[in-house]
């Protein structure tokens, strides 16, 4: 200016320097306002890009306003018109492509990012949190029922077993009560007294009594109650079966169909919003303002706009880092939960397949199966005993009566134990087929399928 405004009168001079220092001022103000409302701009308080036109607006009426009021009523040499003219271009011409520049617009984008990523890390957590209150009823629903086959098992090896046993051993008791009697009214006198011809009738009386049959009666009643035990048996197992695959059921179209969702939400949020997503808003940010500072006109107002760049892109950059902290507090938050794979801690709180794993090996261990495979054998291991018990006195019989009578008595007990041995044999047998059912029930592999986790942990994969 000092070269054009050479011979200009001082008037002329003092109104142009005043008109110099009112652009410089508006430029310095509006170049304030603006980084001011990039640095406040936030997702509550947005529109920075309207901001930043309205200012810049705002300056290049300012501007035109203070070089027209400086060359209105002053007579400006030709040098001073075109260096006025050249000035006034160059100063709308910043403001006017500052105005256009998107900076503030993906700024704006990049906080809502941010708010977004910080709205649903909330969520998220609360949403998990209820996830896991709702699935912890259901499961502890399932525990209860596994609870219940655990104390069935239970009554099995200490009750059940136990109490087939006893009943079998108390039923030939009470079966061979009837030939004790006999025979204890009978000794070798009262045999002896006779003729052998009535000796003999009578011990084949003794034998042909009607003790086969009440045997069949007290050990049919016995097989019976068994049986209706058992059947009661593989009701209440099925029942709980039942009990327990409905609340399985329960869980994975409620709880575990709603944790899929979230995770298909959150995959589809990340596909669309993830931070490379956000850095791409960050560098397009910066780039388009240093793209305008190194095209304005003049290499003054370079200096000017590689300023308000650096201020700028340094809120811009306070931002990113804390866009970055969200997004990796996010992450580690959620990983293995909501984003990456599925962790194994996560599949364990919704699944908890090791924990009931534990359960169903502990009743594995009572031995319920075992105790019920055995029982065949170990039913006909006390009916041998309690009939050696019940029927001694009979062997003690034939070692009594006369001699001309014993040959006789020892074929007739030996007929009897052996007509009694093959009717308990026939109960047993007719016991068997419930008594497998049951015992099949217990089965170690036959309680993992139906006590199985399997269902849970496929919906989760």
């Amino acid at each position: 200016m000092n070269r054009a405004s050479e011979g200009a009168p001082d008037t002329v001079k003092r109104a142009l320097s005043d008109a110099i220092v009112k652009v410089g001022n508006a430029a310095d103000q509006t170049l304030s306002a603006m980084l001011d409302a990039s640095e406040r701009t936030s997702a509550g308080n947005l529109g920075t890009q309207r901001k930043w036109q309205e200012r810049c607006a705002t300056a290049t009426a300012d501007i035109s306003r203070a070089f027209g009021d400086a060359a209105k009523d002053n007579m400006l040499s030709p040098a001073l018109q075109l260096f006025w003219y050249q000035a006034l271009e160059h100063e709308m011409a910043f403001f006017d492509s500052l105005a256009k520049v998107q900076t503030p617009q993906l700024h704006d984008d990049l906080l809502v990012h941010q708010d977004l990523l910080n709205k649903m890390l909330g969520e998220l957590w609360d949403k998990w949190t209820f996830l896991l209150s709702k699935d912890v009823i259901f499961e502890n629903d399932q525990r209860q029922v596994v609870q219940q086959v655990s104390r069935m098992a239970q009554s099995i090896v200490d009750e059940l077993a136990p109490g087939v046993l006893k009943r079998t051993s108390e039923g030939v008791a009470r079966a061979t009560a009837k030939s004790l009697g006999v025979a204890l009214k009978l000794d070798d006198k009262l045999l002896g007294g006779m003729g052998v011809d009535l000796a003999k009738q009578l011990v084949s009386s003794l034998f042909n009594v009607d003790i086969p049959d009440e045997i069949n009666r007290n050990l049919l009643d016995a097989a019976q109650g068994d049986s209706e035990i058992y059947q009661v048996q593989k009701g209440h197992y099925r029942n709980l079966v039942s009990a327990y695959q409905s609340l399985v059921q329960a869980e994975k179209g409620s709880v575990l169909l709603l944790f899929n969702a979230t995770r298909a939400e959150v995959d589809t949020y990340r596909d669309k919003n993830d931070l490379g997503k956000a850095k791409v808003l960050l560098d397009q940010a910066k780039g388009y303002l240093s793209d305008w500072a190194s095209r304005v006109p003049s290499s003054a107002q370079r200096s000017e706009a590689s300023s308000f760049k650096d201020k700028v892109c340094s809120a811009i950059d306070t931002d990113w880092r804390l866009t970055e902290e969200l997004d990796n507090k996010f992450r580690d938050k959620f990983k293995g939960i909501f984003v990456q794979s599925l962790g194994s801690e996560t599949l364990e709180q919704l699944a908890e397949s090791y924990l009931f794993r534990q359960h169903i090996e502990e009743i594995t261990r009572k031995d319920a199966a075992g105790k019920l495979k055995a029982l065949p054998g170990n039913l006909q291991s006390e009916v041998d005993s309690a009939l050696e018990r019940g029927l001694r006195p009979l062997d003690d019989l034939v070692n009594r009566v006369p001699e001309e009578v014993r040959e006789l008595a020892r074929m007739k007990n030996q007929q009897f134990k052996e007509h009694v041995r093959a009717r308990l044999k026939d109960r047993i047998q007719a016991l068997l087929p419930a008594i497998v059912e049951l015992a099949a029930l217990w089965d170690p592999n036959n309680l993992s399928r139906d006590f199985s986790r399997e269902e849970l942990e496929k919906a989760l994969r």
